[in-house]
């Protein structure tokens, strides 16, 4: 079984951040959370901070899930 996370990013207006799927890619154009998979030896945490990194570039503090 595949293992992934994804963040839910609500800024102080309430607002909710989704982001748009490259062109080129599987479901393009499609809404979705920022997120991906977890590697070997990873901790969910760890792999949400490098995935919003390498996705966005951001470098986000990773509340409780």
């Amino acid at each position: 079984m595949t293992e992934v996370v994804c963040a839910i990013i609500i800024n102080e207006a309430g607002q909710v951040f989704a982001a748009r799927r490259a062109e080129g890619k599987s479901f393009e154009g499609y809404w979705e959370f920022p997120g991906g998979k977890i590697e070997k030896g990873e901790q969910a945490s760890e792999a949400l901070k490098r995935e919003l990194q390498e996705e966005l570039g951001l470098d986000l503090p990773i509340g409780p899930s």
